[in-house]
């Protein structure tokens, strides 16, 4: 979670509008919410500048939620950005190869205790940071599944007894992280200091009364 507490803003907003009934709350009201907006799509692109994914995969429905509200506590205004959801497919992230992709030769495979010569998958390589090499991930391979959905699969191993899909990070995860919250801190302070003036002109000029 990201909050943005208003608590400077507001003594300079105050000190401006203190003859104004409501004054002051209001001003605060619409530079907390343009904070907000402004630090979620900070975040968003903080996370696709450092992750190896594409923004589409983050904001996917089906991976992620994001709430954002704006209220009124006492002495101010604060502002909460949520991040929530399932971990993301690890194939969302840089993958090698991105399409399924057998080997050119042939290796005797057990199937149901039938031995049968088979072109195994090319393994994976996958990274989720940009900043990191493309890693080796033994027992794995890509595929397409008949419901049309594209993953990277652990082969069985002593370990587990089924195929099962590698998952990354999740988005709440990766808005977490320290290089994403300092883009948006610094983000929050920038618009707060930024829409501060707009709203207070907003407020005396009778805009927003």
């Amino acid at each position: 979670m990201i909050d943005i507490v208003s608590s400077e803003a507001f003594e300079r907003v105050k000190l401006i509008l203190h003859d104004i009934p409501g004054g002051a709350e209001k001003a605060l009201y619409g530079v907390i919410s343009r904070a907000t907006t402004t630090i979620r799509k900070v975040s968003l692109d903080g996370i696709t500048s450092i992750y190896d994914i594409k923004a589409k995969d983050v904001r996917d429905r089906k991976n992620t939620t994001i709430n954002t509200k704006t209220q009124r506590v006492d002495g101010g205004v604060v502002g909460h950005i949520h991040y929530s959801g399932n971990l993301i497919p690890l194939y969302r992230f840089g993958v090698k190869p991105r399409e399924p992709r057998r080997k050119s030769h042939r290796v005797p495979i057990n199937i149901g205790g039938n031995w049968v010569m088979a072109r195994p998958s090319v393994e994976v390589r996958a990274r989720q940071r940009k900043d990191r090499p493309f890693a080796r991930m033994p027992n794995t391979f890509v595929a397409t599944m008949r419901s049309g959905h594209t993953g990277i699969f652990q082969r069985p191993s002593r370990n587990t007894s089924a195929i099962g899909e590698r998952m990354g990070a999740s988005t709440a995860h990766m808005a977490g992280t320290a290089d994403v919250m300092k883009k948006s801190d610094v983000a929050a302070q920038e618009a707060v200091v930024n829409r501060t003036e707009h709203e207070i002109s907003r407020i005396l000029n009778g805009w927003g009364r």
